[in-house]
C-alpha cells in the first residue's frame, strides 16, 4: 500500500501503526446489518427458538438502542456483555427460552457472531502485506475498531484469517466504552501505551472517525477510501433473499445434472432434511441421535459433516450413533410369548410369504426347520397372502418343537439386542430415545418402543411420513421434508412420488440386519448382503454418495450467508421434484432401472429389484384424467412412471408430450393460489 509506506518513510518518529478493521483490513460481501441477520439465523437454529431470524435481529437492535439511551452513550460503546444479557432477558421474559442457562446462551451468542462474520468476510491483502512488512521492520501494530463485538470474538476472527500475529494488541470500542466516532478512544489508547501522537499513524476508511478525529489529537493518518466497497454496502441494501437462495440451489442442481452422477441433485433434499433435523432436535433438547440402518449411515455422515461445517464446539455437539436394525429385526426383538402374540404387526410387513420363508424369518437353524417340516404334513412351499393367519401358522402354534425354539430364539433376540443397544451407553431411561431414518411409517420405532416395554419415549425423525400409525405421546414422529401427519398438502403428494429413490440413493456398504446374536460374549448383528445389492452399491451408489458429499459442502457454503426460510426450501424441493419426475431422461431411467435390480426388499419373500406394473396406468382412466385436471398432484405418482413404461415398451419417442405436464401443474397451482386463496377446495 503506497500511501502507508510513503507516510511512514516521511515520518521518522513513527514507530506505531493503528489500523481500522471493517472496510479497511477486512471487507464484507453483504451489508453490515445483514451480518446481524445471519447471527440471528444461527442463534434461532442452535437454541431452537420459535421466532424468526428477522424478529431476533430486531430484538438485538432494540436492546442496543435501549442500552445506549439508558447509558447516554453511542451504540458501539455499549458493553458486549450487557447486550448479551439484555437480549437474554428479553427472550426469557417472552418465554422464548426455557431451560437455557445464561452461560450457555452467551457461548452460543458469541459463536453465532463469529460464524456470521467470518462467513461473509474477505481480506484486504494489499494492506495486510504492507502491515506484515512493517511488522518485520520493528513497527508495533494495533487494531483500533468501533465494533459491537467483544475483544474475545475479534481475536477469534483475526485468528480465523491467520493475521492475529501481526497485532500487538486489539482495542475495541465496546470493551473500552469509548469510540473513534466519539474521538475519546484515541487519548485513552495513547495513555495506555505511553506513546506520543507523533509516533503513531492511523489507517482507516472512515474520514471522520479514522482521519479527522485522529488528527484532533495530532495523530497522522492514511485514508483508505475503498469507494467500491462502500458502494457495494449500499447496493447490498437492495436485492432479494429469495433470488439469492434460488440462485445458490440452482447452481448446485445444475452442476449435479451436468455430472455423470444421475440423481445427485437429490443432495438438495438431503441437505434441507439435515438442516431441519438439526434445528428440530436442538429445539427438542435431544442429546443423542440413533441413525437406523441402512439409510441412516449416509444420513449420519451428512449430519456429522453439518456439525463440523458449522464449527460446533465438541461440548455442544449432538452425539450420533449408528444402530443396525431393520423392520425384520425390530419385529423379532419385540415379539411376545407365543400364547400372547397375534403377529398383527408382522402380518402388515411380512405376511406375504411361504412356510419355508416363515421358518427362515424366525432365524431357526437348518436342523430345527427340518424337524418342524417333518412334524407337520402341510405344503411349506406354498405362498400365502397372510402366512400368520394360515393353516400352517395355526398348526405351528401347537407344535412342540416350534414352540420350544420360538421361545428360545425370542429370548435370545431380546437379550442380544439389549446388550447391543446399551453398548452405545445411552441415557435412555431419563432422556428417551431419538431415531432417524428415511421413513415411511415408523415400524422400527414402534418395535423399539414395544421392546422397551412402552415405558420409555421413542421419537422418530424421518425424511418423510406416508403412513399413520396409532401415534401415542411417547411415540411422536415427524416427517421433516414431507408428511401425511397431521395433514398433507401439494408438496407432500409431489415429494412422496419417487420415495424409493430416497432409499436407493442412501444405500450402505453392508447387508440387511436379520437379527442379533452373541459372538464371544459380545452382542452383534446377523446380516444378509445380497451379491446384486453389493454390486449396485460398489458400482453405482458409492461414487454417487462421495460426489453428493462434495455438493453438500458446496451447498452449505453458498447458503450460509443467505437468510432464507424453510418455506423457500420447501418450494424449491417441490419444484425440483416436479422437474425430476416429469423431465426424466433415458440416462436417468436406465440408472434407476440398474440400481433397482439390486434393491433388496427385506419383506415377505425378500424379492430383489423393483418393477412397475402397467396396470397402474390403466385402471379407471376416466377417473385418473378427471383427477389430473382438477388436482394433478394426486396422480403425480403415476405421471413419474409414464416415461419409464414407454421406454420399457420401446415407445420413448412418444414421451415428449409428458413434458407438458410440468407446465400444466405449475399453471394449476398458480390458478388455485390466485383464484381460491381461502383453500376451501
Amino acid at each position: 500500500m503506497k500511501d502507508l509506506h510513503q507516510k511512514v518513510s516521511k515520518n521518522n518518529l513513527c514507530k506505531i501503526i493503528f489500523t481500522d478493521f471493517f472496510d479497511t483490513l477486512i471487507h464484507r460481501n453483504v451489508h453490515p446489518n445483514y451480518t446481524l441477520k445471519l447471527w440471528a439465523k444461527f442463534l434461532v437454529r442452535e437454541l431452537g427458538l420459535s421466532i424468526s431470524a428477522c424478529e431476533l435481529f430486531i430484538i438485538r437492535k432494540d436492546s442496543l438502542r435501549y442500552l445506549a439511551k439508558k447509558q447516554k452513550k453511542r451504540a458501539l460503546e455499549i458493553s458486549y456483555e450487557e447486550v448479551v444479557k439484555e437480549v437474554y432477558k428479553r427472550l426469557r421474559n417472552n418465554e422464548y427460552l426455557s431451560k437455557c442457562l445464561y452461560s450457555n446462551f452467551k457461548t452460543i451468542f458469541e459463536q453465532a457472531d463469529f460464524i456470521s462474520e467470518t462467513s461473509v468476510q474477505f481480506k484486504n491483502d494489499d494492506l495486510i502485506t504492507s502491515l506484515e512488512i512493517l511488522k518485520k521492520k520493528g513497527f508495533q501494530i494495533y487494531l483500533v475498531t468501533d465494533i459491537y463485538l467483544s475483544q474475545a470474538v475479534m481475536l477469534k476472527i483475526l485468528n480465523f484469517h491467520q493475521i492475529l500475529p501481526i497485532f500487538d494488541d486489539v482495542f475495541v470500542s465496546c470493551e473500552l466504552s469509548k469510540s473513534k466516532e466519539g474521538a475519546n478512544i484515541y487519548p485513552t489508547i495513547l495513555n495506555k501505551l505511553q506513546v506520543s501522537p507523533n509516533e503513531v499513524i492511523m489507517v482507516g476508511d472512515n474520514k471522520r472517525s479514522d482521519i479527522i478525529n485522529a488528527n484532533k489529537f495530532k495523530i497522522d493518518s492514511v485514508h483508505t477510501k475503498n469507494l467500491k466497497h462502500h458502494f457495494r454496502n449500499k447496493k447490498n441494501l437492495f436485492g432479494s433473499d429469495t433470488t439469492s437462495f434460488k440462485k445458490a440451489c440452482k447452481a448446485v442442481e445444475r452442476s449435479c445434472k451436468q455430472s455423470k452422477h444421475q440423481y445427485s441433485e437429490y443432495i438438495i433434499n438431503y441437505y434441507f432434511f439435515t438442516e431441519r433435523l438439526y434445528s428440530r432436535v436442538r429445539k427438542d433438547g435431544i442429546k443423542d441421535l440413533f441413525f437406523l440402518a441402512r439409510e441412516g449411515l449416509y444420513l449420519k455422515t451428512l449430519f456429522d459433516n453439518y456439525q463440523e461445517l458449522n464449527q460446533i464446539e465438541d461440548t455442544h455437539k449432538i452425539n450420533t450413533h449408528y444402530l443396525k436394525a431393520s423392520r425384520r429385526s425390530g419385529l423379532l426383538v419385540s415379539l411376545k410369548p407365543l400364547e400372547q402374540e397375534n403377529f398383527r404387526d408382522c402380518a402388515k410387513n411380512f405376511g406375504h410369504m411361504s412356510g419355508t420363508k416363515l421358518l427362515d424369518w424366525f432365524l431357526f437353524s437348518a436342523k430345527t426347520k427340518t424337524k418342524i417340516v417333518e412334524n407337520i404334513a402341510l405344503d411349506f412351499e406354498q405362498v400365502h397372502e397372510n402366512i400368520f393367519e394360515s393353516a400352517i401358522m395355526n398348526t405351528l402354534r401347537e407344535d412342540v418343537v416350534f414352540k420350544e425354539h420360538y421361545e428360545t430364539n425370542r429370548t435370545l433376540q431380546k437379550k442380544a439386542f439389549k446388550n447391543y443397544l446399551y453398548a452405545f451407553k445411552p441415557d435412555i431411561e431419563s432422556e428417551g430415545m431419538a431415531l432417524v431414518d428415511v421413513g415411511w411409517g415408523g415400524t422400527m420405532q414402534e418395535c423399539i418402543y414395544n421392546f422397551l416395554g412402552k415405558n420409555i419415549p421413542v421419537t422418530g425423525y424421518y425424511i418423510g411420513l406416508k403412513e399413520i400409525y396409532q401415534i401415542e405421546p411417547n411415540t411422536k414422529r415427524f416427517g421433516l421434508n414431507f408428511s401425511l401427519y397431521p395433514s398433507h398438502d401439494i408438496s407432500f403428494d409431489i415429494l412422496k412420488a419417487n420415495g424409493q429413490l430416497y432409499e436407493q440413493l442412501l444405500g450402505a456398504p453392508h447387508g440387511s440386519t436379520l437379527g442379533y446374536t452373541f459372538e464371544n460374549g459380545v452382542a452383534t448383528t446377523i446380516e444378509f448382503y445380497d451379491e446384486n445389492e453389493k454390486y449396485v452399491f460398489d458400482h453405482y451408489i458409492k461414487d454417487l454418495q462421495e460426489f453428493m458429499l462434495i455438493k453438500f459442502e458446496e451447498l452449505f457454503l453458498t447458503l450460509r450467508p443467505i437468510n432464507y426460510t424453510q418455506k423457500m426450501a420447501q418450494m424449491y424441493m417441490t419444484d425440483m421434484a416436479l422437474r425430476i419426475g416429469v423431465f426424466s431422461t433415458k440416462k436417468k431411467i436406465k440408472f434407476f432401472n440398474d440400481i433397482s435390480k439390486g434393491f433388496y426388499q427385506n419383506v415377505g419373500e425378500n424379492k430383489l429389484g423393483l418393477a412397475y406394473s402397467p396396470k397402474q396406468l390403466q385402471l379407471k382412466k376416466r377417473n385418473l384424467i378427471k383427477t389430473f385436471l382438477r388436482t394433478p398432484e394426486k396422480v403425480f405418482r403415476f405421471v413419474v412412471k409414464v416415461k419409464p413404461y414407454l421406454l420399457a415398451k420401446g415407445f420413448y419417442w412418444l414421451s415428449s408430450p409428458v413434458n407438458l405436464v410440468y407446465y400444466y401443474m405449475k399453471f394449476n397451482f398458480w390458478i388455485k393460489k390466485k383464484c381460491f386463496p381461502k383453500r376451501l377446495l
